[in-house]
């Protein structure tokens, strides 16, 4: 079975009222004046039971039942109809318990065609309950009228929630008064498509009506970092009893952010990729051979992220990989070798500033030649970011 949601169309009243011409009957001033003032629709919603006591969930429709007949007499106010909300509510993704809050009233009310919505919920012991009411003028998006009371949930409890309606009518009918123009439709027939077909409408004005985002430029999501310092390599493999440590000097640069033009995830964001080359020397401690010189060229990639227990702190494990080139020499003469080579290790940084920083980058390093051979490289460095 179709459910119908029902609003009242005022251009259909107006579209009505034209074609049914004929000849104008002159009017007087009060009721000109009087044609022009339409009442405002009231959506009363059932009140949320905070007490989560099921004995007491019938005061849920009870309490907004009693605020129908006060508002009534006011003459300010007709009440709708509330048998297809939850059919709103569900295609808006508004929670029952959530509908207190003026936002979502509000969102609701215009869904609806309704000028206020009036929310409430009820919470307490057993022999007692704090009813709290509000009255939420939909075109304002604030509260206009609230209230509350501490009732017993005895036989006369009626009475003081009767209390209550009455005394808040009176303030929501001299605060809202009938509205000058026409209100928007308030029964249009829909079926359930329909309805998720409106409200997926209002969702796509709201969008519309959102001032455009400036969108980043390449060098705003773009971070690079150049970096220079001193290395200190120790010879772990093969070499080690020639060439136990060196020296020299290192450079590094990486990009991050690269991932982010091609993929939303903002964790992808943090990924870099780089460029690791030095210069090293390696005393010799045998006196068969003389000092080893290496230049490592290393491309890298790492992923970056934040220590939220140490301030201005980011770790970023990472990989290389590339070739080695050495020359040394012996009694036998000079050689010079190219070997492929491969890393592993990390980089700690300190952010001194938004572009200065300092970083310590340990890696250990491998290379295959007739056996592997290792060594630990260790690169403290400043870098700069832009």
């Amino acid at each position: 079975m179709m459910v119908r949601l029902i609003f009242v169309l005022a251009l259909g009243v107006c579209t009505l009222a034209a074609e049914q011409g004929g000849e104008q009957q002159p009017q007087s001033p009060n009721s000109e004046n009087a044609a022009k003032k339409f009442k405002r629709r009231v959506m009363l919603m059932v009140f949320l039971n905070e007490s989560r006591d099921a004995n007491k969930e019938y005061l849920g429709v009870s309490v907004a039942d009693a605020f129908s007949a006060p508002l009534v007499r006011t003459g300010n106010f007709v009440i709708l109809n509330r048998d297809s909300v939850g059919r709103y509510m569900k295609a808006m993704s508004i929670p029952h318990d959530d509908v207190f809050k003026v936002e979502n009233a509000t969102r609701l009310g215009k869904a609806i065609g309704a000028d206020v919505v009036v929310v409430g919920k009820f919470s307490g012991e057993t022999d007692s309950v704090l009813i709290e009411a509000r009255a939420v003028d939909v075109q304002a998006g604030l509260v206009s009228v609230e209230d509350s009371q501490q009732i017993k949930t005895n036989a006369s409890m009626f009475i003081a929630i009767n209390r209550l309606a009455e005394r808040m009518s009176g303030p929501m009918a001299e605060k809202m008064k009938p509205l000058e123009t026409a209100p928007p439709p308030a029964e249009v027939v829909l079926d359930e498509k329909q309805v998720a077909e409106e409200v997926k409408k209002i969702e796509e004005k709201k969008e519309l009506e959102k001032p455009p985002e400036d969108k980043p430029s390449l060098h705003c999501k773009l971070a690079l970092t150049a970096r220079v310092g001193a290395a200190l390599g120790v010879g772990l493999g093969y070499t080690n009893s020639v060439y136990p440590i060196g020296f020299g000097v290192a450079v590094a640069g990486e990009v991050r952010g690269i991932s982010g033009l091609f993929f939303k995830q903002e964790w992808l964001k943090n990924f870099e990729f780089g460029l690791l080359a030095g210069y090293f020397i390696y005393p010799s401690k045998n006196p068969s051979y003389e000092n080893l010189s290496q230049i490592p060229l290393h491309a890298s990639v790492g992923y970056r992220f934040a220590l939220p227990w140490l301030q201005g702190i980011a770790v970023t494990p990472l990989v290389s990989a590339g070739m080695n080139f050495g020359k040394f020499s012996n009694v036998n003469g000079t050689a010079s070798y190219r070997i492929f080579a491969w890393s592993a290790g990390g980089r700690a940084e300190y952010a001194l500033t938004d572009c200065w920083s300092v970083a310590l980058t340990t890696l250990v390093l491998f290379e295959y030649d007739q056996g592997l051979n290792y060594q630990w490289v260790n690169f403290l460095s400043a870098g700069v970011r832009w």
